[in-house]
């Protein structure tokens, strides 16, 4: 799984009169096979997340300059993306047959140890 922000521009949210930052972004995962350069697969979601902060200007300033957020704003906008493009891509992988993007828990039969339990 990959993220990249596309394109930050500011922008003015009407329904709660904020300005702030659209922040553009790129979610894919890639399925690859052995021997294959090419990945015989992919899930790509691109989308927008409003970030409100009071330093948006400055913000938008450092990344019109180097093309990076501040490391807090920058975890932040990632934990958004990952949360909400991973619950879309398990969706789209078991429509198209394919992994999930994640690993899943399972249940697995208890293992019997042998009746010694440690207890320190």
């Amino acid at each position: 799984n990959t993220t990249n922000f596309t394109d930050i521009k500011e922008h003015t949210l009407d329904a709660l009169e904020k300005k702030g930052l659209a922040i553009s972004f790129s979610f894919k995962t890639e399925y690859n096979a052995e021997n294959v350069k090419k990945p015989v697969a992919e899930i790509e979601i691109q989308g927008d997340v409003f970030f409100v902060d009071a330093q948006h200007e400055t913000i938008l300033k450092g990344w019109k300059k180097d093309k990076k957020l501040p490391d807090d704003v920058n975890i932040q906008i990632i934990n958004v993306i990952l949360r909400k493009c991973i619950i879309r891509a398990l969706d789209l992988s078991e429509e198209l047959q394919l992994p999930p993007p994640v690993a899943l828990p399972f249940a697995q039969k208890k293992q019997d140890d042998g009746g010694s339990k440690y207890i320190g």
